[in-house]
């Protein structure tokens, strides 16, 4: 089994050790690359000027620092991995104890517990019977006697040395099953703590690995550190130019505007030179005062024009509303007359309405008494069911 695992570990950890070579190479062309980048930045006739010295000891501090953290982070990581190991082991330990401890305990019972030790076993052995003789072992048993009825045609002594051999025989299986399993259970066992190793094995290579990941991570933000740095200064130092470009032509723009004709009140400035009714829209001071003056008298007018409008429409409106009146007065009056001709027309209705009752009732009258006047009586049920027609 030692032979197996050491096996599968080398056919397992080979691929790793070719893909952890690859990196470390890719690592330490990207180290060189950023090294050669950040003697770039820190050039001084790129830079802002700042003293090499103070770069260097910052520097120096700052890589110590990681150094420290790195040795720390490291040192917690190997503490941490010896005591998985130590937990692991020891629970293993305590495993096995407990399974010798259970067996020890089910041999003990077995042994020195069993039911057939108890003191009172004879009493209640459910097998009393059965350990006794039968009533004869054989034909030539001396305890046969004449009127016994012992000997039978056709009994078959043998049958339960047969069926005691056949039972040795299903035991012996059992007990040879019971081996085999035992034997593959201890090879499973086996495995599992061969996986168990190779996967111990594996962590400290991923804690390995991680640990130099993270310091490659640490080196490239210090380097991105650096360079955003410089370039902030490089941008600040751009704005600032910027700024003091944008500001003087805002002066000259300033000056240009105030020694020109552009924010002057002069209306002829406006006025093209290709036609005097024409304006210039880059140049246009607004409207002279004679223009101003035109559109104040047109405005007058128009509200003189309105006024008259809406006096036009009032008058309008009051004759309208007389005619309206007019028809309203006439219309009540006719509503008058109909409902006077309505109420004629009702009286009239019941005049009519109470001559037809009168007649109604005078002819119900006549019939019940005069042309109905037969009656049902006994007489006339009796008629009936008196033969058998």
């Amino acid at each position: 089994s030692v032979a197996m695992s050491t096996f599968s570990q080398s056919n397992v950890l080979s691929p790793s050790l070719v893909a952890e070579s690859k990196e470390e190479k890719a690592l330490q062309a990207r180290r060189q690359r950023e090294a050669e980048r950040l003697m770039r930045i820190k050039d001084p006739s790129l830079s802002g000027k700042v003293p090499k010295e103070i770069l260097e000891a910052q520097i120096a501090e700052k890589e110590e620092l990681k150094a420290q953290a790195k040795a720390r982070e490291e040192a917690y990581d190997n503490e941490r991995l010896h005591m998985d190991q130590q937990l692991t082991y020891l629970e293993q330990e305590r495993r096995r104890l407990e399974r010798e401890k259970l067996q020890e305990l089910q041999d003990f019972r077995a042994t020195h517990q069993g039911k057939d030790k108890g003191r009172d076993f004879d009493l209640s052995n459910p097998n009393s019977m059965a350990n006794d003789l039968p009533a004869r072992t054989s034909d030539d048993d001396p305890r046969l006697s004449v009127s016994g009825l012992q000997k039978f045609h056709g009994e078959d002594l043998t049958y339960g040395y047969r069926v005691k051999a056949q039972r040795e025989e299903i035991r012996q299986w059992s007990e040879e099953a019971a081996a085999a399993k035992a034997a593959a259970k201890a090879a499973k066992d086996a495995e599992e703590q061969a996986y168990l190793q190779n996967m111990q094995h594996i962590n400290a290579m991923k804690a390995d690995l991680e640990a130099s990941a993270r310091a490659a991570e640490a080196q490239n933000r210090r380097a991105v550190a650096e360079y955003n740095l410089a370039q902030a200064n490089a941008k600040k130092e751009r704005e600032r130019a910027q700024q003091i470009s944008e500001m003087q032509c805002n002066v000259e723009e300033i000056q240009t505007n105030l020694a020109g004709a552009t924010l002057t009140e002069d209306y002829s400035v406006g006025r093209s030179y290709i036609a005097p009714n024409r304006v210039r829209p880059d140049h246009y001071k607004g409207m002279t005062p004679a223009e101003q003056q035109a559109i104040i008298n047109e405005q007058a007018l128009q509200r003189e024009q309105r006024a008259e409008a809406e006096k036009r429409a009032k008058d309008e409106e009051a004759r309208s509303h007389a005619e309206m009146e007019a028809m309203r007065i006439a219309r009540c009056n006719n509503e008058t007359l109909v409902a006077a001709k309505r109420a004629e027309m009702r009286k009239q209705m019941l005049e009519e309405n109470k001559r037809l009752a009168e007649e109604q009732s005078t002819t119900n009258a006549f019939l019940e008494k005069v042309v109905y006047q037969n009656e049902i009586d006994d007489k006339f049920h009796s008629q009936f069911n008196t033969s058998a027609r």
